[in-house]
């Protein structure tokens, strides 16, 4: 067969003229993390994607480097705003855990000497697989170092660690009415854009539009939010009634009923 006939077939082309972007590749890993880490976060206090939040902040030594990229974390993380901070020491503290399973029958009757030599951090950190810790050095799965959170207010941010232990994600999590209400208009165009799919409506079909919920304060947000809702569905015109519909949909806020028509 002539291997020209499909681009499956063809040698892998020669690509080492390109030069390395070690510094890229590594700063792509941290950013990469931070959101996989600030969306862990979101998921734990229950807070859907589609609201915005005020900020996100990642913590540790020249976390400048993120600065290129913060566009694309905060609309991977649903942020208003990406700020960075190098002081992790008020944040967090590095603390050891002990594997005492694994050490009980290694060193006896010294196991109460390490438990407080690691309550009071009399500990030297001799590789990332070695420490010393009461004249005895505990290797590999013996011990593990974790970059952990200290008291903060939970109901302002949530805190945790990469699992490199050097950097910390700090996700501002209280919720304003206005983040609240931006949340609901991004639902309600969610809603209508799947019921113009429903519908069978060409991507460009431009619509006259009419919502309607048994909730007043949907309401308010398709009225208050009605140029954003309008530019995000190609609606010509919203009306706020209660004719007979054609979509019904569940909202997280309650239900939203949807109709409306081609424009020609």
């Amino acid at each position: 067969m002539n291997n020209q006939t499909s681009v499956h077939l063809q040698n892998f082309p020669d690509l080492s003229f390109l030069p390395d972007e070690k510094e890229l590749v590594a700063d792509m890993d941290l950013v990469r993390a931070a959101c996989s880490v600030a969306l862990s976060l979101r998921d734990h206090k229950n807070l859907r994607v589609r609201l915005p939040l005020k900020s996100l902040t990642i913590i540790g030594k020249n976390s400048a480097r993120i600065l290129p990229f913060t566009e694309i974390i905060a609309d991977e993380i649903n942020v208003k705003e990406v700020l960075v901070k190098e002081d992790i020491t008020e944040l967090a503290e590095l603390k050891l855990q002990i594997n005492f399973k694994k050490i009980g029958a290694k060193f006896g009757a010294k196991i109460k000497e390490i438990t407080s030599a690691a309550k009071s951090g009399a500990w030297q950190k001799i590789s990332d697989k070695e420490i010393e810790i009461a004249g005895v050095r505990l290797v590999d799965d013996e011990f593990e170092i974790k970059l952990t959170a200290k008291n903060h207010d939970e109901k302002k941010s949530a805190i945790m660690a990469l699992s490199t232990n050097d950097y910390l994600v700090s996700l501002d999590v209280e919720v304003t009415k206005d983040l609240e209400d931006e949340g609901i208009a991004r639902d309600i165009v969610r809603a209508v854009q799947q019921n113009r799919k429903d519908a069978n409506l060409d991507i460009s079909d431009r619509i006259n539009l009419k919502l309607n919920s048994t909730n007043p304060r949907v309401i308010e947000v398709a009225k208050s939010f009605s140029t954003y809702i309008q530019t995000q569905v190609l609606a010509q015109d919203l009306h706020c009634s209660a004719p007979e519909f054609s979509f019904s949909n569940k909202l997280d806020y309650g239900d939203l009923d949807v109709a409306f028509a081609r424009v020609s």
